[in-house]
């Protein structure tokens, strides 16, 4: 059986994923995600590793590198949205107060989605509006006061 731990280690120093220290926006970190043996690895064992990671982040939370923080939002959000949205959202709030340029995008999409917000593609940026709409209870937008713009 292969020992997981060793991955989610390696992964709380950034500089073990592939390009991610050289990431300048969020898109860019993905995309260094998506091409990372490591977190590929840990993505491909599935359900195994979420309380691996969930633990992870209960123990050191913001202590982590944003990068480490990014990723393992990227993974849970991949693996388990339920999970992710319950072991992000307290990271989250403490973290919006003072936001770094990738956790609050990648823990923001999680929340997003597990909540029915309207969400943007992995990886972009939301506005501060928007991160702050993610901390509330998510209802589906619906555009009629737009639509109504549209045809007047």
């Amino acid at each position: 059986m292969y020992d997981y731990k060793k991955d989610i280690e390696m992964i709380k120093n950034p500089e073990n994923i592939r390009e991610a220290v050289y990431a300048s926006s969020p898109c860019g970190l993905m995309i260094a995600f998506e091409n990372d043996l490591i977190v590929q690895r840990l993505i491909n064992a599935g359900q195994e590793v979420v309380p691996l990671i969930t633990e992870e982040l209960e123990k050191t939370g913001l202590e982590l590198p944003e990068i480490t923080l990014a990723c393992f939002a990227y993974i849970l959000q991949k693996l388990n949205l339920t999970s992710a949205a319950k072991t992000l959202k307290p990271l989250f709030v403490r973290a919006v107060e003072k936001p770094g340029p990738f956790f609050v995008h990648f823990a923001a999409h999680a929340l997003r989605q597990a909540t029915k917000l309207q969400t943007k593609p992995l990886g972009m940026t939301y506005t501060r509006t928007e991160l702050l709409e993610s901390l509330k209870p998510g209802k589906p937008k619906t555009m009629k006061g737009r639509e109504r713009k549209k045809n007047a």
